[in-house]
């Protein structure tokens, strides 16, 4: 066809320009190079960081480059996109196309064509080359993620400038306005609105959920190809509109205007499935609210207590049916009952016995009325049917809409958020989908009944599809494995009891169960026979999950049971020893035979009551062992085994480790792991759960089991392959070389250490350069597995009373000091300054600080059970109430009762002050004196005398908590006085005193609730004051009488005194620098000082390390030419001689040894430069910060008249820093 015909003329005239052009070949170049170098780094290059997330799941590869060819190309297809018509001018060009018979259309068209084929050459070159580098890698290659990503990532951003630029070309008819137009847009995208607005504008998908999970694929498909025919439709409509536009005289008249309307129906569409995009995200808020608003129709509605739950669930391709068998308990007296089920499941029928139940569905609600009044306390046992698929708008009802639409993101790399998952190879339904009807309702925001956890017995019976395993809580009755030994030593086969196979337990059907036989049966090798023995479900006459037989046959990671550490002997390096030669024999000649009971049926039976259960189908294998009576195991999807080559030679140490590990979390909060089992089950990538704030359990942390991000991609420790090449490459470094098995305990070590953090890895977060550093909760902390998953503390007045208790136990600290440092603030002391402003009912209900919601509850915590602490002792009163906890396991314990039962332990009301609750919180103030140790020894001995005083400066009566650290001997021992609360009246001093065995290394005193910046201070114990023939103080809390800071001759002017304190105005800076440095969030005054950058201009921050009173505050400025200055304007009494003495602070780059004998950039100069102005003169001094001691340092000695003094600290100074903060002068006597 001619039309076909010219569009390829032009195209390949333009591609061969293009090609032709210089810019283009040097961001060809750049390209190739540095994706080259990145992809090297990330896959090939040993040594490097590298990617786990990419390695981990494969097509993260093609995601990430080419999103980053995307922006590079993107920018660059401005500037070539742009010179539309120059070029043909330039190179006199033009006149022949216009001359020729072509159409506007055509001459348009092949133009972008032209260009655009070049774009896409130079896309299929680099996917090519990310191909190569991930052969070499060894990763699977996902084919399909190449396809997809380029479709949905480069086509679309491509048309989209291409289009947007030649249309702007031609309607501003200036390439320079063109150009700033377009980058401008370009930078606005990526910095600003990108993630604005549901990432509606985000046309180079940088803010785009857009991770591919192996197991599930892509799991919001609907979104990203609406989202990219935006793009797509809004690109094209360009291009028609650039077409209309061309100067030049149409073919016909009628035919331009064709392109007009055409562009106007493609804008539209554009413009159709930006509201679709955007009216999906709101339609799910509004229905949200519906569910919310639902829940507070009918949540004071007669609740019953499910006693037992009997589930009987048959999966389907896209949905389940499901027969439930309730014996409730009614907990109100009435006929009518309110459950709550997903509003996505149908129930088809209610019935009692035989009998139907009426029964009113209002969305997620079901109310059931048993035609007769049901009394308090009697029970009923009836049954649903109900089928349909799960809706995930009503699982997290109580999580903010806000905190929702945040991202989730590793590092670049963005990701979908999935609460369920439900498929035809893959199913997986949490306690939060409400996939089985539960009393009451859930999340109402107007009573917090619904947080109520009742305990229940599950018996759950699955049937699943295409041979997929289901997981739930329990021991799994059905199928059962049988390993029966067909050659054996005597002594052994003598030992072994006959086995018979179990009748199938109830719910199951029994009819079509057909007999397996395994593929091939291998005796158990001499290496295996020498680690392991048969676990508890493998021994000969008991039975043994389905599931297991891979692990079975494999050998590798079944492990003997450990009755008492007589059986085993310790071995150098902390290994177990093997069992005796006797033992090695005779499991050397045992020769097992595999059978199989299996028909896709899966039965569960709880052993605990527990508070809900989850479910989870797919194609899962297992790697398991039994440590002291638990079974461990690991079930990995199939094909996801990357690690048994590593950990299979320590097969007989890791039930030591696994003991270590339970024994320290057990050990470090009292309390223990109640279950027969722990299980890691693998979970697509997607799977997303919340921090809620009445519980510190999340969605991935269940009943005896943790859902892991698949192959652990979000998870650094779980790169266990690289993890063993950085051990040894650190101990080479070190001079010392180690073992793969001993790399391979240090891998195992770190990754178990991730269950007992507390909190997750730093989040780092930039706006406009500065760095704010912070942490979450960690989502995989085992805290839940021995609380929340056996006792549950409910109130209705404060449905946070659960959370404070979970708190309290875990005695959590905010004082990491460098990251306070960072921040300038600690968010114990943000929630402090929050609690004076706002009730505790209302900072529970605001959203805005909701990150600091833990900091409060537990502040309130420690203040609640202060006075309660000092009565029984820190420690005897935590166990007093572990063991009113143990007296209530698997039942709701009202928060009132607690109180009043600690309380009469404890000889103290516990009620009174939840009225104060109610109200803003008074913060006192404390004055914090010097400590002094007094060193005495007698004929009897020595002893060590603290001494260390405590204002209260306000008027309100107050709490703080002292810890006094040793380094050994005592330190080791527990002793109720090194760590205690200490009640302190308004206007009252406390001297506190006690007598130790050794001298004290430092004191540790949190302030709590209080004004105090910062609110917890370390006094280190350096100067300790020699006496003998003393007798020894009398320990105790003393009140001192008239105390007071105030030191005759003595005048201090600190940074925090306004009207003698003076700074410099800020340097006129550049407005990138000043954009730079602005502090966005205003709601605190006290800033981070990061040492990297430090500010441009005096910032306001705090240290327990600078002077204050009750603020430890201080300015500091970054280093140069000495035109910033601080001034203190001090005034002098009388005439008369005078110290003067300046406050050192040392900072960072001094206490790492930095500046030291010429090393650095202080090394010649780690000076303070001051002018001392009084009488008329002017003297120089300075301080040298690497010689003096931090505290009070004397800058030198004078005579002062009766006038003010001023002292200039300059900024000139070689450190990076400069800090002001506080000069005193001392009359000499």
């Amino acid at each position: 066809m001619p039309a076909l015909y010219n569009i390829h003329s032009v195209a390949r005239y333009e591609g061969k320009l293009l090609m032709r052009s210089w810019f283009y070949r040097t961001f060809l170049v750049l390209a190739i190079l540095l994706l080259s170098l990145f992809n090297f780094l990330a896959l090939v290059y040993e040594d490097s960081g590298g990617y786990w997330l990419m390695k981990a799941l494969p097509a993260n590869i093609p995601y990430i480059n080419l999103m980053f060819l995307n922006t590079g190309q993107a920018i660059i297809a401005v500037f070539l996109s742009s010179e539309f018509l120059k070029a043909d001018k330039k190179l006199d060009t033009s006149e022949v196309f216009y001359v020729h018979p072509l159409s506007n259309a055509e001459y348009v068209v092949g133009k972008i064509l032209g260009n655009l084929t070049v774009f896409i050459r130079l896309d299929l070159f680099i996917i090519l080359l990310v191909v190569i580098f991930n052969v070499i890698s060894g990763v699977t290659i996902d084919w399909m993620a190449y396809f997809v990503y380029f479709l949905l990532i480069c086509i679309p951003t491509l048309i989209y400038i291409f289009g947007l630029s030649v249309a702007l070309m031609l309607v501003l008819k200036s390439q320079a306005v063109t150009f700033v137009l377009l980058l401008g847009y370009i930078a606005l995208t990526l910095f600003y609105i990108g993630d604005k607005f549901y990432y509606l504008f985000d046309y180079m998908v940088y803010n785009l959920p857009l991770v591919k999970s192996t197991v599930v694929g892509f799991s919001n498909w609907t979104t990203l190809i609406n989202h990219r025919m935006i793009y797509l439709l809004i690109g094209l409509g360009a291009v028609c509109l650039s077409i209309f536009l061309f100067r030049r005289l149409p073919n016909t008249k009628k035919g331009k205007y064709r392109w007009l309307y055409l562009s106007i129906l493609f804008f539209t569409a554009g413009i159709w499935a930006s509201y679709n995009h955007v009216g999906n995200i709101l339609k799910t808020a509004n229905r949200r609210q519906m569910y919310t608003n639902i829940n507070n129709k009918y949540v004071d509605g007669p609740k019953m207590v499910i006693d037992r739950y009997d589930i009987n669930l048959i999966q389907h391709p896209q949905t389940i049916s499901s027969e439930v068998e309730l014996r409730g308990v009614a907990l109100n007296r009435a006929a009518e009952f309110v459950f709550c089920l997903n509003p996505a499941l149908k129930v088809s029928e209610v019935t009692e016995g035989s009998k139907p139940l009426s029964f009113t569905r209002d969305h997620q609600i079901l109310l059931i009325d048993f035609g007769r009044e049901i009394a308090t306390g009697d029970s009923v046992r009836f049954k649903l049917k109900y089928a349909g698929s799960i809706d995930e708008t009503f699982c997290y009802l109580d999580i903010p809409d806000e905190i929702l639409q945040e991202e989730h993101a590793n590092g670049m790399f963005k990701i979908d958020k999935k609460y369920s998952f439900q498929g035809e190879n893959y199913l997986l339904f949490t306690p939060e989908t409400y996939w089985y009807p539960r009393p009451g309702t859930s999340y109402s925001s107007e009573n917090p009944d619904w947080q109520q956890a009742y305990f229940s017995h599950f018996h759950l019976k699955v049937k699943t599809i295409n041979g997929l395993k289901a997981l739930s809580q329990g021991t799994m009755k059905w199928p059962i494995v049988k390993r029966i030994p067909t050659e054996s030593h005597d002594s052994l086969r003598a030992s072994r009891r006959p086995t018979r196979r179990p009748e199938i337990t109830r719910g199951s059907d029994s009819a079509g169960i057909r007999r397996m036989r395994p593929r091939s049966m291998q005796s158990i090798g001499d290496s295996a026979a020498r680690r392991v023995r048969p676990s508890r479900e493998l021994r000969p006459g008991r039975e043994r999950p389905a599931g297991q037989e891979r692990s079975i046959r494999g050998g590798e990671w079944n492990t003997p049971r450990r009755r008492a550490d007589s059986e085993t002997r310790r071995m150098p390096g902390g290994r177990d020893s093997v069992p005796d030669r006797d033992n090695l024999l005779q499991e050397k000649r045992v020769r097992v035979l595999t059978e199989v009971t299996y028909d896709s049926i899966f039965v569960y039976e709880t052993d605990f009551p527990t508070p809900a259960i989850t479910l989870v189908i797919g194609d899962y294998e297992q790697k398991s062992m039994e440590v002291d009576e638990t079974l461990f195991s690991l079930w990995h999807l199939k094909g996801h085994d990357y690690f048994s080559n590593v950990f299979n030679p320590i097969t007989d140490t890791i039930p030591a480790q696994i003991r270590d590990r339970r024994r320290s979390i057990e050990s470090t909060y009292s309390l223990d792991y109640s279950f027969n089992r722990f299980s890691l089950v693998e979970v697509p990538v997607q799977f997303y759960s919340y921090v809620r704030t009445w519980t510190q359990a999340q969605e991935v942390m269940q009943p005896e089991m943790v859902l892991f991000p698949e192959k652990g991609s979000l998870v650094n420790e779980a790169d266990v392959v690289k993890g063993v090449r950085d051990e040894k490459r650190r101990a080479q470094r070190n001079g010392q070389e180690i073992s793969d098995e001993e790399a391979a305990m240090r891998i195992l070590n770190r990754f178990t250490r991730l269950f007992e953090r507390t909190e997750s890895n730093l989040d780092w977060s930039r706006d406009r350069g500065s760095v704010n550093v912070s942490t979450k909760p960690n989502p995989y902390f085992l805290f839940p597995q021995l609380y929340n998953f056996r006792y549950n503390i409910f109130s209705s007045e404060w449905p946070v009373s659960n959370r404070l208790i979970e708190l309290y136990l875990q005695d959590k600290s905010d004082g990491n000091n460098w990251i306070r440092q960072m921040n300038g603030i600690s968010n114990s002391e943000k929630a402090n300054l929050l609690m004076e402003k706002l009730p505790f009912k209302e900072l529970l209900a605001n959203v805005e600080h909701r990150d600091l919601l833990d900091n409060i509850t537990s502040l309130k915590a420690n203040y609640l059970f202060a006075y309660a602490e000092r009565n029984v002792g820190y420690r005897e009163y935590r166990d007093s109430l572990r063991a009113v906890l143990q007296r209530n396991r698997f039942t709701n314990l009202r928060f009132e009762s607690l109180l009043d039962t600690l309380g009469m332990i404890a000889d103290t009301d516990l009620r009174t002050p939840l009225e104060a609750w109610h109200h803003p919180t008074a913060l006192p103030v404390y004055l914090i004196w010097t400590p002094e140790v007094i060193q005495i020894t007698n004929r009897d001995g020595e002893a060590f005398v603290l001494k260390l005083q405590i204002t209260n400066d306000s008027d309100h009566d107050g709490v703080v908590n002292v810890e006094i650290n040793f380094g050994g001997g005592q330190g080791a021992i527990y002793d109720p006085r090194a760590k205690r609360k200490v009640p302190i009246k308004a206007r009252e001093t406390k001297n506190l005193i006690s007598v130790w065995e050794e001298a004290p290394r430092n004191i540790n005193i949190n302030t709590l609730i209080s004004a105090n910046l910062p609110a917890s201070v370390n006094l280190p114990v350096s100067n300790i004051i020699r006496e003998r023939n003393k007798p020894i103080d009398e320990e105790g809390d003393f009140v001192v009488e008239n105390a007071s800071f105030d030191v005759p001759g003595e005048v201090i002017v600190d940074n925090e005194d306004s009207t003698l304190f003076l700074l410099s105005a800020p340097e006129v800076v550049g407005l990138l620098p000043q954009w730079l440095d602005r502090v966005e969030d205003d709601s605190f005054p006290y800033s981070g000082v990061s040492n990297w950058r430090p500010p441009l201009k005096w910032t306001l921050t705090t240290n327990d390390k600078y002077y204050g009173t009750h603020v430890r505050s201080a300015y500091v400025i970054k280093s140069g030419s000495g035109n910033q200055t601080a001034t203190w304007k001090i005034p002098v009494p009388d005439a008369g001689q005078y110290d003067l003495y300046y406050w050192v602070y040392k900072p960072d780059e001094l206490r790492r040894g930095r500046g030291r004998r010429g090393r650095g950039p202080a090394g010649g100069d780690a000076e303070y430069h001051f002018k001392i102005h009084y009488d008329d003169d002017v003297e120089d001094g300075y301080i040298n910060l690497q010689r003096s001691e931090e505290g009070w340092s004397l800058l030198g000695t004078y005579f002062f008249n009766s006038d003010t003094v001023a002292v200039v600290l300059s900024s000139d100074s070689k450190l990076r820093t400069v800090t002001a903060d506080a000069v005193k002068i001392v009359r000499r006597k």
